[in-house]
């Protein structure tokens, strides 16, 4: 999962000449854009470059769809104070895993090759990150209005919303489908976090 968050960052955090070619494209291109400018570049403190990072993150991705779709079955099961609590420590999970990646940046370059129709406003953008052997990545968004959010990021064929719900469920299965139970091993995940880079 390191490897994929790794690759996944580098290619956020890289800019392309392509992007005003397709608003799909630039809505990716100015999402990188911005974290270049106002998270990694920036002289802030450590504390802020993760609240700016949390602020571009969580508006570009779809982290409720996504989160739902890596309870899958588990989802329709909770209640409504379970769903919550499993997006709320999803989400800081995630952002926090994420932020954490920003050193592996190198200044990679990535190339729009295209992007294609999925379903219900669904589009796929084709992508390459330009490194010592091109990596193939595909963004899945999805359109409402002039606005687009990220629903999913495939890394050489590796689904990152299908890898969290592998992931998940397995969690999920030892401990007899209580979402509250996975909530709570990531709050100990972010919480590990925190430690970590008070070191």
């Amino acid at each position: 999962m390191k490897k994929l968050t790794a690759l996944i960052c580098a290619m956020m955090l890289s800019v392309s000449v392509m992007a005003a070619q397709n608003p799909a494209i630039s809505f990716v291109d100015d999402l990188a854009d911005d974290i270049i400018s106002n998270v990694l570049t920036a002289e802030v403190t450590p504390e802020q470059k993760l609240e700016t990072f949390r602020a571009a993150f969580t508006k570009a991705v779809d982290l409720k769809s996504v989160g739902q779709f890596v309870l899958g079955v588990y989802w329709r099961k909770a209640n409504d104070a379970d769903k919550q609590e499993f997006l709320d420590a999803f989400t800081e999970f995630t952002t926090k895993t994420w932020a954490d990646r920003f050193d592996m940046y190198h200044g990679q370059d990535i190339l729009f090759t295209g992007v294609r129709n999925a379903e219900r406003n669904q589009y796929y953008v084709d992508s390459q990150i330009q490194d010592k052997e091109p990596v193939e990545v595909i963004w899945r968004l999805r359109q409402k209005g002039d606005s687009y959010k990220i629903i999913d990021i495939i890394v050489e064929g590796v689904s990152m919303a299908m890898s969290y719900r592998n992931e998940y469920s397995a969690v999920l299965q030892q401990n007899g489908g209580n979402v509250k139970a996975l909530a709570e091993e990531l709050r100990k995940k972010s919480a590990a976090f925190d430690n970590q880079n008070k070191k």
